[in-house]
């Protein structure tokens, strides 16, 4: 064997003992998260656990690691939000259809945490009010009845002119009654009126907001 034929197998056995060496080598360990890096929040229970198809709905939901400044969706819907602790937010949530939904809370920075179908929303109704009369004299006498399958304590009745959104001419509350009648005294300006059932939600007139509208009176 000539000196460079010798070179030549040495080098092509180190190349081939160099290429299984490589081959038996462990990958390199996934290196550990710098210290201080945030977590995610964890999203342990809501409270109540079911909401309504007609009204907004207060709730609680605990877990751990909530920042301040953190957004809830349920359903994607984004809720009212106070961030109380690190383990409790209040929200209200907006109606919405009926069924399941997850419940998603969201820190600043983009980490989110999520409880699968953690909250129910189920039909509410239907409510309706209805007037005793479709014609009145201003100043004159009439009645309202109403019937509400599911009424709370604050819900309420008001006398609106049509298409108006707030400043009622005349309210009052039905006690959570599921049905009942109230007398009403009609407004002394004439003009188009309606009755509307509205939520307990911090007495908001709003019109859209109403659970339920009348027929049109007429104060002459």
């Amino acid at each position: 064997m000539t000196k460079a034929t010798h070179r030549r197998v040495l080098l092509l056995a180190f190349a081939i003992g160099c290429s299984a060496c490589d081959a038996r080598s462990p990958s390199e360990p996934t290196p550990p998260p710098p210290p201080g890096a945030p977590s995610p929040p964890m999203v342990t229970a809501i409270s109540p656990s079911t909401g309504s198809t007609a009204r907004p709905t207060r709730v609680m939901i605990l877990g751990t690691g909530f920042l301040a400044g953190a957004t809830v969706t349920i359903d994607a819907t984004a809720l009212m939000v106070t961030v109380v602790n690190s383990a409790t937010i209040t929200a209200i949530a907006p109606a919405h259809a009926a069924g399941p939904a997850d419940v998603v809370v969201t820190n600043p920075g983009g980490l989110g945490g999520t409880l699968t179908a953690a909250f129910t929303y189920s039909v509410e109704g239907p409510f309706t009010v209805t007037p005793s009369t479709d014609v009145v004299d201003a100043g004159g006498g009439m009645s309202v009845s109403w019937t509400a399958p599911t009424a709370r304590s604050g819900d309420w009745i008001a006398l609106f002119k049509v298409g108006q959104r707030y400043d009622d001419d005349w309210y009052d509350l039905t006690k959570g009654a599921t049905s009942g009648t109230l007398t009403v005294t009609a407004p002394t300006r004439p003009g188009q009126y309606e009755f509307r059932y509205l939520t307990d939600d911090g007495f908001s007139a709003d019109h859209s907001l109403a659970l339920a509208h009348s027929s049109p009176i007429t104060v002459r």
